[in-house]
């Protein structure tokens, strides 16, 4: 025995699933329709009670956050009692007391239960909905939004709501300041009459009590209470209409995934690690025959067990994170899928990239009989462990009468467990992971990753949201009365040198020169009035990429080959061919916009927005003291790609009495300074550099 050798290079084969006896509970229902849960546990004198109303979803829309200040407010006075007397009882018995937006959770010892019962009963027939305590909650609540726009996991967790479910669905919608100053206690109040009703009611008791002393406790508490009589009045819509609610909008119809793979960011300037989620709403509810099967295939992809395959691949493998995971929600309305990590900034494409692989893996491949049986061990071990608490007997009794399960649905989810096999899990892949239709959430730093990110999509676009969901606004100041679009382009004009100044420029070669992975790059510019243009970018002394316009034709050229350019890109190659294209912007009817003042870099800036023929659109920025033009902003294709190229233009001085920028610095995969050694005005142009090859 002492010499015996273990072999740890491999793992110990599963044991067999463990075999367990679902707990026994006991059920009826009062002569109002409420119905009593209870499972007796005398090994301690403790005991639990939970009511809960069966409540449907539907949307809040203004007043998004109703419900769960009303759930809040339910201790905060009831009856006879203040929220102090409330708090003084429940501690002097030593018993816990919490609230929710559908019912109420208490427990003590057994032998003060009797005076908790009549709290509890207070709570749920008889809150006060106190002015000054909702204006306390109000308060509290409003804290708690700004303290979730510093926490990028909160924020991930709620704008992946908005893009999961929608705003047009109740599990989209999110609670913000607005919405919690709009709601007045009249919609509280309604909320409460309507949905807290005995009819829909459970009360569930758990722990040292018997059946005879649990109904009577409960005949005692709500036997009396009888729901009001329910109106039939319904809006033009079709809504219901409320007292102090006003109309109901249930949901009439079902999230669905995007149309495309698409990509979503809330800007955290600076931020060294960013969250993503890969989200996407899902049909499945509890008790479809394939629920099983989709828990097992979670659980094997990244549901929170060590050896899967997301915690493999991102932590193990790429070192990427300290943990990714999954869920996958079964709902009776609508469930979801979200899989994710929180990543070191720079590599947060390529955890996308490898959590995307993953998911699309598991709907071509499935899975092993090895992580298959690995799975089911797990899941059947952790149903086990779950039934040593009483709590866990009582939540499925509930959950069978919430959810209109068969009776005997939890005590056979070890059979139904191990009847899942491979096929069975690449069917429920199959059926529910959508990845050419999930929606990529990135909290993160937009500056270096915006166009990282745009790969990732199909369009390849990035939509910019805010923490609170909404699509992203620039915080934009108020344009000074005296100011507008043809001030600041005509300002910029006078900064550089003045109209006459300018309009003498006729050609303007540009050589700059920076290092990219330690190699020189050269790139050199050759604009030409009114619409020729050279490009050319050496690395190393070695051509990798050359562009031409001629005046009405234009080519690309690079090491793997070379081909014309039409349409679209070719307009914008001639729209911005000139010196200093906003010289001509009347003559070719160029209207720009003039957005507002922005923060650049710790300038004041006004933001011009220049419409362009093809449909398109670029974005100059002008610095509000000096009039000079300190970025641009444009979106370029790249064949099948898109991406976003910022360039900021610094250290400007004078050649031929006409300011240029000496430093150039571009924002695209990553920043790029160039230093501009040499500009040559209106010197001799080699027509050969805009022949055509």
């Amino acid at each position: 025995m002492m010499d015996a050798q273990i072999d740890r290079s491999k793992a110990p084969e599963p044991g067999p699933a463990p075999e367990v006896r679902l707990g026994d509970h006991a059920t009826f229902v009062l002569g109002n329709g409420m119905r009593v849960i209870l499972v007796e546990n005398h090994k301690l004198p403790l005991v639990s009670v939970q009511v809960k109303f069966d409540i449907p979803i539907f949307l809040q829309g203004p007043m998004a956050g109703l419900t769960d200040m009303t759930g809040e407010l339910l201790a905060a006075g009831a009856g006879r009692r203040t929220k102090q007397q409330i708090d003084a009882l429940v501690d002097g018995i030593g018993g816990k007391l919490s609230t929710s937006s559908d019912g109420v959770y208490a427990s003590c010892l057994t032998k003060d239960l009797d005076t908790l019962m009549t709290v509890v009963s207070d709570v749920v027939r008889r809150p006060t909905f106190a002015g000054s305590e909702i204006d306390r909650v109000k308060k509290r609540m409003i804290s708690e939004v700004r303290s979730r726009h510093d926490d990028p996991d909160a924020i991930a967790s709620e704008v992946g709501h908005v893009l999961t479910f929608t705003r047009g669905y109740p599990y989209g919608e999110i609670t913000s300041e607005k919405t919690i100053s709009n709601v007045e206690r009249k919609e509280i109040q309604g909320y409460h009459d309507r949905f807290f009703r005995a009819d829909k009611g459970y009360v569930v008791f758990v722990g040292d009590i018997n059946e005879k002393h649990a109904r009577y406790l409960a005949e005692r508490a709500f036997g009396s209470w009888r729901d009001q009589a329910l109106g039939t009045i319904a809006d033009k819509d079709g809504n219901e209409v409320v007292e102090g609610l006003g109309s109901v909008r249930y949901p009439r119809k079902q999230p669905q995934p995007f149309r495309t793979r698409r990509v979503a960011l809330v800007d955290r300037p600076d931020a060294p690690q960013s969250v993503f989620r890969v989200v996407f709403p899902v049909q499945l509810k509890p008790g479809d025959d394939i629920a099983i099967d989709a828990q097992v295939m979670n659980t094997i992809l990244g549901g929170g067990v060590f050896n899967a395959r997301l915690m493999q691949n991102l932590r193990e493998d790429k070192g990427y994170t300290y943990g990714a995971y999954s869920s996958l929600n079964s709902d009776r309305y609508c469930g979801s899928f979200s899989a994710g990590a929180s990543v070191r900034t720079p590599v947060t494409d390529s955890a996308i990239t490898e959590a995307m692989f993953e998911i699309e893996r598991m709907t071509l491949t499935g899975v092993s009989k090895e992580e298959l049986q690995l799975a089911k061990n797990y899941m059947a071990g952790s149903f086990a462990r779950s039934l040593e608490d009483p709590r866990t007997i009582a939540r499925f009794a509930l959950n069978t009468y919430l959810n209109n399960l068969p009776e005997d649905f939890y005590s056979h989810y070890l059979e139904r467990l191990d009847t899942v096999t491979v096929s069975g899990v690449l069917h429920a892949a199959r059926a529910l992971l959508v990845p050419d239709q999930a929606t990529i959430l990135v909290v993160g730093d937009k500056e270096v990753l915006y166009n990282r990110l745009s790969q990732l999509s199909f369009d390849q676009r990035v939509f910019q949201f805010d923490e609170d969901g909404d699509i992203h606004r620039d915080k934009l100041d108020p344009i000074p009365a005296d100011v507008t679009a043809k001030t600041v382009v005509d300002g910029y004009i006078k900064a550089l040198g003045g109209e006459e100044a300018v309009r003498k420029v006729k050609s303007v070669k540009m050589v700059m020169t920076g290092t990219q992975d330690g190699k020189l790059v050269t790139i050199t510019m050759v604009h030409v009035e009114p619409d020729k243009f050279a490009y050319r970018r050496d690395v190393d002394g070695r051509s990798q990429e050359k562009v031409v316009l001629d005046g009405q034709r234009a080519r690309r050229t690079t090491p793997e080959g070379s081909g014309e350019i039409i349409e679209m890109e070719l307009e914008d190659l001639v729209q911005s061919a000139p010196p200093f294209p906003e010289i001509h912007y009347e003559e070719r009817h160029i209207h720009p916009v003039l957005s507002g003042v922005v923060d650049i870099n710790g300038r004041r800036a006004y933001k011009l927005i220049v419409p362009l023929d093809n449909g398109e659109q670029y974005t100059d920025y002008f610095d509000v003291e000096s009039g000079l033009k300190i970025r641009h902003e444009e979106r370029r294709t790249y064949g099948p790609r898109g991406m976003v190229l910022v360039t900021d233009y610094q250290d400007q001085r004078p050649e031929s009495g006409v300011l240029f920028p000496h430093l150039i610095v571009e924002h695209q995969l990553m920043e790029q300074p160039y230093v501009v050694s040499q500009i040559e005005v209106n010197g001799r142009v080699d027509p050969s550099e805009f022949a055509l090859e």
